[in-house]
């Protein structure tokens, strides 16, 4: 099994250093290109199919990171980050470009766009687990609190500044000009990571376990370590308890209050401006020693605020829960995401990264699907209710285990 071997820990340069700055910009800037896709892409095939079989082609689209998501994380520790995050960027710029040369060729057609979309969503689940097991690797750990949440600012600002990045382009030259636009940020954010060297792994792997062995350990390394084991399904709970009403949920309470559509819109963004708090927070003032404790607090705050949108009545209000729960939803994420990068073995951390990122990007439909069924039958406040029991149960699965209670993350 091949080990990346990591720069010493005083060696390490520190979240604001010119190396790691330039790596959360790049991905900043992928992440840009990527949201101007999404919504070209989204525009596009609504024009051509109709909004109800998009929602379904799109939904389809997306199937395949969920399936493909722990052989990204074995080739992650076989390979190291670095070199897989390099070449999924220049696999999903390859992408963009035949996708741009299509259109061009036979115009925006539905096979041609869900082709494009089912290989960047690929090669996207190699690139998430390799994005969380490099920058353990990036930082010292004293620092790791404060780059996972320099590293989700860049994220979240890429992601809301590619909307209108997205309308622009698709007025100045159509979808290709889109995914021309794309494929340029990709070999920016390959050519930043690229900077980072790795220990060349060693060529005994040919005579290794065979891969789905090295998939197997990964589980394995999970079911063993009790805290990791514990810290994952305290993942899995958090996001069921919040990815329905942030998704459907968030549609259903501004119905509610005779919000509208509008409404909505207003409750999404506070949810965003809440969570781009909680990063920017995390960049001036990092939990430390105080991890275990403000996990602990968080889920049973989230559990709090998820049973009182079921009450809510007024537009502002309604605001304000989303944006606390936006708050809370990021500040608990970095937290989590920190202790499970620090807890796992450098040799199997992408697949851990793997496990965790599955759970993760399962959450939203089977949270959607629940939420859905369960306010047509119970109505909105018991189905919020549900929700915050969720989290409770969360809360307490996490305060049961004294190293996780007493976690410190300086």
């Amino acid at each position: 099994m091949t080990v990346t071997a990591p720069a010493r820990e005083e060696t390490r340069p520190g979240p604001l250093s010119a190396r790691y700055l330039s790596f959360v910009a790049a991905v900043g800037l992928s992440s840009i290109g990527d949201a101007a896709w999404t919504i070209a892409l989204a525009s596009t095939v609504v024009g051509v199919v109709g909004p109800a079989t998009a929602g379904a082609v799109l939904a389809l689209a997306g199937l395949p990171r969920i399936m493909t998501m722990l052989v990204g994380g074995a080739v992650v520790d076989r390979r190291g980050p670095a070199r897989v995050m390099v070449g999924t960027d220049l696999g999903r710029c390859a992408v963009m470009l035949a996708a741009a040369a299509a259109v061009l060729v036979a115009g925006p057609s539905v096979p041609v766009l869900v082709a494009a979309a089912v290989g960047l969503t690929v090669l996207s689940a190699f690139f998430v687990p390799a994005s969380g097991a490099l920058r353990p690797l990036l930082l010292p750990e004293r620092d790791l609190v404060r780059g996972n949440s320099l590293y989700l600012v860049g994220l979240r600002a890429g992601q809301a500044a590619g909307g209108p990045v997205g309308a622009w382009l698709v007025g100045l030259g159509g979808l290709a000009a889109v995914a021309v636009a794309n494929a340029a940020s990709f070999v920016v954010s390959a050519l930043a990571v690229s900077r980072f060297r790795e220990k060349p792994p060693a060529r005994k792997d040919a005579d290794g376990p065979r891969f789905a062995t090295r998939v197997t350990e990964g589980f394995r390394h999970v079911v063993r370590h009790r805290e990791l084991r514990r810290l994952l399904a305290v993942v899995g709970l958090a996001e069921l308890a919040s990815a329905g009403p942030v998704n459907i949920g968030l549609v259903l309470v501004a119905d509610g209050i005779g919000a509208g559509v509008t409404g909505a819109g207003l409750l999404l963004t506070a949810f965003t401006a809440g969570a781009t708090a909680a990063f920017v927070w995390g960049l001036v003032r990092p939990v430390g020693r105080r991890a275990g404790p403000v996990a602990v607090v968080s889920l049973v705050a989230q559990a709090a605020v998820l049973t009182v949108l079921g009450h809510v009545q007024d537009t502002l209000v309604a605001v304000a829960c989303y944006g606390l729960l936006g708050l809370i939803s990021a500040q608990l994420g970095v937290v989590l995401v920190s202790q499970i990068q620090r807890g796992a073995a450098a040799e199997v951390r992408g697949r851990v990264m793997s496990i965790m990122s599955l759970v993760v990007f399962a959450a939203p439909p089977l949270g959607n699907a629940a939420i859905g069924a369960a306010i047509q039958w119970l109505g909105l406040t018991t189905t919020m209710a549900l929700h915050g029991a969720l989290a409770c149960l969360a809360a307490a699965l996490y305060a049961s285990a004294r190293t996780l209670r007493g976690a410190r993350l300086d």
